[in-house]
């Protein structure tokens, strides 16, 4: 989990600085952090500040690190692998050296409107460069109301060691089709010492004990956004997730949408009923021991939600 968040941040971060900078040409400039010289500053200064702040702070491993934007191309070296879909636009790119060495690669491509199927389109093209998907680790033992994550993601390898390939799309109404590429060359360094479960590993993530393990995600509907979910337990008997919706869906229509979700998590309902801004529901909850489960929403604004969910034993 900890090198999927690392990647999408990078790729987020990346990604707005490159969009920005469509209208360069193409150069080799870069800038450098941890005491290294950068040939930047006899360049453009727009591409010198984007480099530079696309960068990493001062980190403690002594290491320098430093970023060469690619305007409408990738880098000449390393080569990659990067299939486009038909009319696609290579915005640009965005390579990440540490101690001169190329340790990830960012590329952001614009797809036309309307292509259809562009995760299956990665999954084919890049299967047949060798690529396969990351090994499924599974449900996670965390549950509750969840964020949707705002696109389709896609993880790739060619073994357990690096490179590590992943694919972002996003499809934002009215505009291309946003596909972002990243490329990951190293391993992460581990100051403390230690060993790294990545995502190719065949040795899966740790995992904490305990978590939330009753409740299953629960997502909002589209349109719907969440704001400020919270998850805990009380002793080992008692496990709530409490989180806020902004939306005009009635009480009764959020209940309703949560509940065929729990039903998918073989949750069985045993009673519900809706009273004005209040809609509720009563379960029990499939596995070992005798826990129920609650699910209660109320409207506490024109378009404020507050939402709910319970697991208790008996």
């Amino acid at each position: 989990m900890r090198g999927v968040v690392f990647v999408l941040a990078a790729i987020v971060a990346t990604a707005g600085a490159i969009v920005a900078f469509d209208r360069f040409r193409p150069t080799d400039q870069h800038a450098a952090s941890q005491g290294a010289t950068s040939s930047a500053q006899t360049g453009d200064a727009t591409t010198e500040l984007a480099s530079r702040l696309l960068a990493p702070s001062y980190l403690p491993d002594g290491g320098t690190y430093e970023v060469k934007l690619f305007p409408t191309q990738l880098p000449p070296d390393p080569k990659i692998d990067l299939p486009q879909p038909a009319g696609a636009r290579l915005v640009g790119s965005a390579l990440r050296l540490h101690n001169g060495t190329a340790a990830s690669l960012d590329a952001v491509i614009d797809v036309p409107v309307g292509t259809s199927d562009v995760a299956g389109f990665y999954d084919r093209e890049l299967g047949k460069l060798g690529w396969s998907p990351a090994p499924n680790r599974g449900p996670t033992n965390q549950g509750g109301f969840v964020q949707a994550f705002p696109g389709t993601s896609r993880m790739y390898c060619k073994g357990e060691q690096p490179p590590w390939y992943s694919v972002n799309i996003f499809t934002p109404s009215a505009a291309p089709i946003d596909v972002r590429a990243h490329i990951e060359f190293t391993s992460p360094s581990l100051l403390s010492g230690g060993s790294y479960a990545g995502p190719c590993s065949a040795q899966p993530a740790i995992q904490m004990s305990g978590g939330l393990n009753k409740l299953p995600a629960l997502k909002a509907p589209d349109g719907v956004v969440l704001r400020g979910g919270m998850g805990g337990m009380s002793g080992n008997d008692r496990q709530s997730s409490d989180a806020g919706a902004t939306t005009k869906l009635s009480a009764s229509d959020l209940e309703a949408s949560f509940a065929q979700q729990l039903a998918a998590a073989g949750w069985t309902k045993l009673a519900h009923g809706a009273d004005g801004p209040v809609a509720w529901s009563t379960w029990k909850i499939p596995g070992d021991g005798d826990w129920h489960g609650l699910l209660f929403i109320n409207e506490t604004g024109s378009d404020r939600r507050s939402l709910t969910v319970r697991a208790e034993a008996n």
